[in-house]
């Protein structure tokens, strides 16, 4: 098949989306199909061009532009959505028909270019739903205008309802789709995972460089490495780390960037923290020796019943590079965590029940060990993005048999 894939979000930048893309897109690439991925250039450099054609691997990439999210402006970021809503559509008309036009979220205009792109191709349209984006905006106050937040939730409804088949990432998203009438048999759950092939053999050397180039060789190292957002409740490390400023054997480090970084900085400043670091965002490879180096990796969002229905990639990247987890997430993701046996949970924004698991794990060595040995097996038995890619394969195939039924029902009536 022919597929035209949408996303915003592709390596050269790092992240999660840029990685589940970048993964699947290579995946569905390697089992035959010929795809092409409309996405734009990096945030973080300057454009040269207004569009770009090339190769990576077997993938025909196409990149757009955009006006520059600064991420400290809501309306640059809609700006940011906005320009590459319409620099795709243009791209978009260049290739030749496809098979599928396959648009993934979290913000919703790129389903308006998959849209748009299926009209004009005459195609069908696939809408993949990795957030739900407009009930988060929602919940934690970017959408403080009404109207526009009614606009949004018309424009997600009429993508649900145009869409010819919907891909989620969690059973509970399912369940909310169809709540909100959308039939059953439309949705297919596809989770996150991991790629066998990037999964990296543990050695100990890196995990000794990182302990010593911090002077923590004797610590219990928890880390946090991921977006500093709205979301993730990260305030309840700061109180846990002030509770615990006296216990010389734990140390704090929070790797990486977003809205609520300096106002963490701010008020571990004026708790006069020692036991807590602040690292600035790396490198998929650049974190890997401080997964190896970390006693036990944290994910956490705020305590809300629409996090419950909600897995944070988080959790498979501590799996994937045998991290003992922390989670502080009610749900699905708590579930995978126990079931895989992957770590320990705390309940969302709770500094005392966070300090309460975390000594249990400190005071028990060989459950952590034990984790490290298995985590990786366990995690690959069930969220194998290989696998997945073949499940999405034969989803994307029975959706175009159905349309050339419906052809040739049509040709035969004639």
């Amino acid at each position: 098949m022919k597929i035209v894939y949408i996303t915003q979000h592709f390596p050269p930048e790092i992240g999660a989306a840029q990685g589940r893309a970048y993964d699947m897109s290579s995946n569905l690439s390697n089992l035959g199909h010929d795809v092409h991925v409309l996405t734009t250039f990096p945030n973080s450099l300057p454009i040269k061009k207004v569009f770009k054609k090339e190769k990576v691997n077997h993938l025909t990439v196409y990149r757009s532009f955009r006006i520059r999210d600064t991420k400290t402006s809501s309306i640059r970021r809609l700006a940011n959505y906005l320009s590459f809503m319409v620099s795709s559509c243009i791209s978009g008309l260049f290739i030749k028909k496809p098979d599928v036009i396959y648009a993934t979220s979290p913000q919703l205009f790129q389903g308006v270019t998959g849209y748009f792109l299926s009209r004009v191709h005459r195609t069908k349209f696939v809408f993949e739903i990795r957030d739900l984006w407009v009930d988060f905006a929602e919940l934690l106050g970017q959408f403080k205008n009404t109207k526009l937040l009614n606009l949004a939730r018309k424009l997600e409804n009429f993508l649900y309802r145009k869409a010819d088949h919907i891909i989620v990432v969690t059973q509970g998203y399912k369940q909310r789709l169809i709540d909100q009438g959308i039939p059953e048999e439309k949705i297919t759950v596809v989770p996150n995972g991991v790629n066998p092939n990037t999964l990296n053999q543990i050695t100990t050397q890196p995990s000794l460089s990182i302990k010593q180039q911090y002077n923590l060789e004797n610590k219990f190292l928890v880390l946090y490495a991921g977006n500093i957002g709205a979301a993730q409740g990260l305030d309840t490390i700061i109180s846990a780390a002030d509770q615990l400023k006296d216990d010389t054997s734990i140390t704090f480090m929070i790797i990486g960037e977003g809205v609520e970084k300096q106002s963490l900085i701010d008020r571990a400043k004026s708790l006069q923290l020692t036991n807590i670091l602040f690292v600035d965002s790396k490198k998929k490879e650049e974190l890997t020796s401080y997964y190896e180096a970390a006693d036990i990796g944290i994910v956490s969002l705020k305590k809300h019943p629409l996090f419950e229905i909600t897995i944070p990639s988080k959790v498979f990247d501590y799996m994937s590079m045998s991290t003992p987890v922390l989670i502080g997430v009610n749900g699905e993701a708590r579930e995978i965590v126990e079931k895989h046996h992957a770590g320990f949970y705390f309940e969302p924004e709770n500094p005392d029940d966070f300090i309460k698991a975390l000594k249990y794990a400190q005071a028990h060595p060989e459950e952590l060990k034990d984790i490290r040995l298995n985590v990786k097996h366990e995690l690959l038995q069930s969220f194998n993005r290989e696998t997945q890619a073949i499940k999405l394969s034969d989803t994307l195939r029975n959706l175009t048999k159905s349309t050339r039924k419906e052809l040739q029902k049509k040709t035969t009536s004639l």
